[in-house]
């Protein structure tokens, strides 16, 4: 008889690195700002579910409606409240069933055994080709569309990267400092503001006024803000509250002359980018 012996620290740590860079995948597809420390929370809940599935008799918390679950309860532990959480859910399982397939098929070419011990050499190979795949495909949507580029933004300790359009029809500068602005929707802005404030800067993005300007920087964010002129089809005069962050890069190249708008609704309705350049 076969007998083989399953460690749970090894169930636990292998399911929860796994799971993390799948939240980061689809973060990356959702065009979403990754914190990693939630991402990692997300990961470990995911990696104690699959000990609970090796430990509990009769294989029913291996069976599809618990999976289901379980991973929808990952991903507002890694995301908080994720604008588009259905498409955000929908990535995440698309992704999830592409990398399970790729470490089969590696398996399956590697000579090894598909069922049974994880090897990671497997592992490596399969998630190696399946980030292969996306950044071709992310690539292939940049020559498609506008240039795609990578932006981080920080405020003390708090960081987000998420993906950026060049938009040549972007001209929104401050007319002071003459320093160009990256236009980001307020919700995706939030995680650089201390929690208590959040609810605050959403409130007074959408406004648009000197009010809003008062109020804003009466909070404790960490930056000043100011408001910023703009023009656009339907709209003849308005204005955008905007901060400068103490650290911004495009590409991971630090730009000191960029400066971030906060608009009260989304910049873009599709999945490839959150942020206009």
């Amino acid at each position: 008889m076969d007998v083989r012996v399953v460690y749970i620290d090894e169930i636990f740590a292998v399911n929860t690195v796994i799971n993390y860079f799948l939240l980061l995948a689809s973060a990356k597809i959702c065009a979403l700002p990754a914190l990693r420390l939630r991402c990692l929370l997300g990961a470990a809940f995911g990696g104690g579910y699959a000990v609970l599935a090796a430990l509990v008799p009769g294989g029913f918390l291996s069976s599809p409606l618990p999976k289901l679950v379980f991973g929808l309860v990952m991903l507002p532990l890694a995301f908080g409240r994720a604008r588009r959480f259905l498409r955000l859910a929908f990535v995440f399982f698309a992704v999830s069933a592409g990398a399970a397939g790729a470490v089969m098929a590696a398996g399956m070419l590697g000579g090894g055994r598909v069922l049974g011990r994880i090897n990671f050499f497997t592992l490596a190979a399969a998630f190696g080709v399946f980030w292969l795949a996306s950044t071709l495909v992310f690539r292939r949507a940049a020559r498609d569309g506008g240039s795609l580029r990578t932006l981080t933004l920080a405020v003390g300790s708090r960081e987000i990267t998420l993906r950026a359009m060049t938009d040549t029809g972007n001209s929104l500068s401050d007319p002071i400092t003459g320093a160009h602005a990256a236009i980001l929707s307020a919700r995706d802005c939030l995680p650089l503001f201390p929690e208590k404030t959040r609810a605050a800067v959403t409130e007074a993005a959408g406004m648009r006024s000197p009010e809003a300007l008062i109020a804003l920087n009466a909070l404790e964010t960490g930056v000043s803000f100011r408001l910023l002129p703009y023009s656009a089809v339907g709209v003849e005069a308005g204005a955008l509250p905007a901060f400068r962050p103490t650290r911004v890069a495009v590409d991971g190249r630090e730009r000191r002359d960029i400066i971030v708008a906060l608009s009260p609704n989304d910049v873009s309705d599709n999945i490839t980018y959150s942020a206009l350049l």
